[in-house]
């Protein structure tokens, strides 16, 4: 599921903007100047998306780590509290 939601961030961006580049270079005569300029502004989206979904997949471990942290810390005082 992560590969599928990687290979969209970088494949998406990548190919809208080469193909955004051929159809402005079609319509202006230039060689290959506006498709460059799409794969770098793909390249650049993609780094930026890619980077936003890292960021929030470390939140969200971070989070359900401390809650398991959280739940087992809890649970081994009940079993403690019970015993004694």
């Amino acid at each position: 599921m992560v590969l599928a939601q990687v290979s969209l961030r970088v494949i998406g961006p990548l190919l809208l903007g080469v193909i955004a580049g051929l159809v402005a270079d079609g319509s202006a005569g230039t060689a290959p100047r506006y498709v460059l300029i799409g794969m770098a502004g793909g390249t650049l989206v993609s780094i930026l998306w890619l980077r936003a979904f890292v960021v929030s997949n470390v939140a969200r471990m971070r989070r359900e780590r401390d809650r398991a942290a959280a739940t087992g810390a809890e649970e081994h005082e009940h079993t403690t509290t019970e015993r004694s």
